[in-house]
């Protein structure tokens, strides 16, 4: 969505010439109907996933898409357990996308805008011909993401997977590609102070950046949910089950909870944790797959508190999502979306790769719930005071300040 919403401020200015992109959904296109094709087991989740990749923020007109790799990889996420064929094939998506761009689309251009991974070749072209160069990281230095998971699989030894010597032998590669951009690129857009700090550490030059936190989704106009205090405390958890978001930390804080019958948890979202973590869920958890955004947000808006442990996220859409639907969260001190909770105001914060802290949150949330219900009127506010047309506006700002002083120097 950021990727849409930096295309579209560069379109109100009347300065976007192309939206380059891979998947791009409409009802007419090849790869839709195609799909109608598919069993219906494989048909749902892969239009869903197709239906996220749609703009919807540009017109039609601006729009140029390459959607064959990145649908093939999307095929393979869905259908091949082994995370292995998905990857082969989002590398060579991104390097062939990064090319197509760089040979086809900078006539003419006076800025490029691209993303990590998929702008190493296109930022080489635009230095030879004198095209600013923009590249927004949505993540924080993987080098401290490595660090975090060897770490927890240290002192968690079942998270080791059979796949782990794969990605172990592309990390440098990969790594040392993600330096290059981040060096030819002249402005680093940001999503938190946490990526930026991060890079800073990693080597890169902080006068390049600006920091511009992620917007709310339009908010609800008011609480959707009744204080119904007697009622078991309704916990959601949105987004990939996996370690890098803390999920067996989840698992344990929610064993140690003893919820039932007090508390219920419903996980929405792709598991990814190994199989062996979850042959004994906890009573009162329920994993409820994948749903569309909607269907998500009338999940928000029955639950009481969002929980996101996460241990390393540059910035974390949910918690925006969830203020936006007037949903309180507990998140970590390594979330970029953690400097939008006020602490006991519209959420809580706890130190990441922690059951303990994690448990009493939600004991908490369990002893507490009037405060709880209290918390969903700050979190609409804080949706309220920072809407995508505030960061499209903010974002053309500075770019504009930040180039008019490279073109003074």
């Amino acid at each position: 969505m950021d990727a849409q919403q930096a295309a579209r401020a560069f379109y109100e200015q009347g300065n976007l010439k192309a939206f380059i992109t891979g998947l791009n959904l409409h009802e007419k296109a090849l790869i839709t109907r195609l799909s109608l094709h598919l069993p219906s087991n494989l048909r749902a989740p892969l239009l869903e996933q197709l239906r996220r990749r749609a703009i919807s923020q540009v017109p039609k007109e601006v729009v140029v898409s390459y959607p064959w790799l990145e649908a093939l990889r999307l095929v393979l996420a869905k259908t091949v357990r082994n995370p292995i064929y998905s990857d082969v094939a989002w590398d060579i998506m991104s390097r062939r996308f990064d090319r197509i761009v760089g040979q086809n689309h900078l006539y003419n251009a006076e800025i490029i805008f691209a993303f990590e991974y998929t702008s190493y070749y296109t930022f080489q072209e635009a230095t030879r011909a004198g095209v600013k160069k923009i590249l927004s990281l949505p993540s924080p230095d993987s080098k401290l993401y490595e660090e975090i998971r060897i770490n927890e699989e240290n002192f968690f030894p079942e998270l080791k997977s059979k796949h782990d010597k794969y990605f172990a032998t592309r990390f440098k590669e990969r790594y040392d590609r993600r330096q290059s951009e981040i060096g030819l690129a002249n402005i680093i857009i940001a999503n938190s102070e946490l990526t930026r700090s991060s890079h800073i550490q990693a080597g890169a030059d902080p006068s390049k950046f600006i920091v511009l936190p992620l917007a709310a989704p339009t908010p609800v106009g008011r609480v959707l949910k009744a204080a119904r205090f007697e009622q078991p405390l309704a916990v959601v958890w949105a987004g990939t089950f996996s370690v890098r978001k803390g999920a067996h930390y989840f698992l344990d804080a929610w064993r140690t909870l003893r919820a039932v019958p007090h508390a219920q948890a419903s996980v929405y979202g792709a598991v990814t944790l190994p199989d062996r973590l979850l042959r004994a869920l906890p009573e009162g958890l329920a994993m409820m797959g994948s749903l569309p955004q909607p269907n998500l947000f009338s999940a928000f808006d029955c639950a009481d508190v969002l929980v996101f442990p996460t241990l390393l996220d540059g910035f974390g859409m949910v918690v925006a999502e969830a203020f936006s639907r007037g949903l309180p969260v507990i998140t970590t001190d390594r979330a970029g979306a953690a400097t939008l909770v006020e602490h006991g105001r519209n959420g809580l914060i706890v130190p990441a790769a922690s059951t303990t802290a994690l448990t009493a949150a939600l004991e908490w949330c369990q002893d507490n719930r009037r405060d709880l219900y209290d918390m969903r009127f700050h979190a609409i506010e804080t949706a309220r005071r920072w809407q995508w047309s505030d960061y499209r506006r903010t974002l053309m700002d500075r770019i504009s300040t930040r180039l008019d002083g490279m073109n003074r120097s």
